[in-house]
């Protein structure tokens, strides 16, 4: 990738960075040496950390400095808000364009996370195969502003815990999900696609939002014990 200028590289990396989790939530991020590590000087280093705070990926902290923002219930509520109208949107556009060569194409990818799920496949494997079916989908609405805002929300939710898990009961409820949906589009009825993927990505939002806030109750509980 060529970057046009050092904030765009320094940018880049450090949100490919914290969405991987290598600065887990509540991290302090250090400007000086972010800038010694790539040769810069402070500055384009606190512009790509301001633009990761308008991105709500940090929080600049006065006299403290940047800090990877914690992981929140709300804020994963509201994710899910948006992306799920999003997405809706995306299979109701899509739906009417389908041809029958790209419904037997979805239906060859959610094969393919079926076998990877019954072969014991590791959860970052299940989870690229499940999003990119779902992308493959929404690739058929032609609007690639969607498209794209679609894929940043997704880029964001990775921070969370992932949607499917070879040791959750709740990976066959979603595989069971995405055969409903491609029965959908087999008929061409974008009415049902649509109120399918809302369901499918609702349920997803209340076991990962559930998950999230278990967490933070066992991180404020040893805190409690350990104050």
């Amino acid at each position: 990738m060529k970057f046009h200028t050092k904030k765009d590289r320094v940018l880049e990396d450090l949100r490919a960075q914290i969405l991987r989790g290598e600065y887990p939530p509540g991290t302090r991020i250090i400007t000086h040496r972010v800038a010694q590590e790539y040769g810069v000087s402070a500055i384009p280093v606190r512009e790509a950390l301001n633009q990761l705070e308008q991105e709500g990926l940090v929080q600049i902290i006065p006299h403290v400095g940047a800090v990877t923002t914690p992981l929140s219930a709300r804020d994963l509520e509201e994710l899910f808000e948006v992306r799920i109208a999003l997405e809706r949107l995306a299979v109701e556009k899509a739906v009417p364009r389908l041809t029958d060569a790209d419904v037997a194409g979805l239906e060859a990818m959610a094969r393919e996370l079926e076998e990877a799920w019954a072969a014991g496949e590791d959860d970052e494997v299940l989870n690229r195969l499940n999003r990119a079916f779902h992308e493959r989908l929404y690739q058929h609405s032609g609007n690639r502003r969607l498209q794209k805002l679609i894929s940043d929300l997704w880029d964001y939710s990775t921070r969370y815990p992932p949607a499917l898990s070879n040791g959750q009961p709740t990976t066959a409820e979603a595989l069971h999900e995405h055969r409903l949906i491609l029965a959908a589009l087999k008929a061409r009825d974008g009415e049902e696609a649509a109120r399918l993927t809302v369901r499918h990505k609702e349920r997803a939002a209340i076991h990962i939002i559930g998950s999230v806030q278990r967490h933070l109750n066992r991180l404020q509980d040893r805190q409690e014990e350990s104050g």
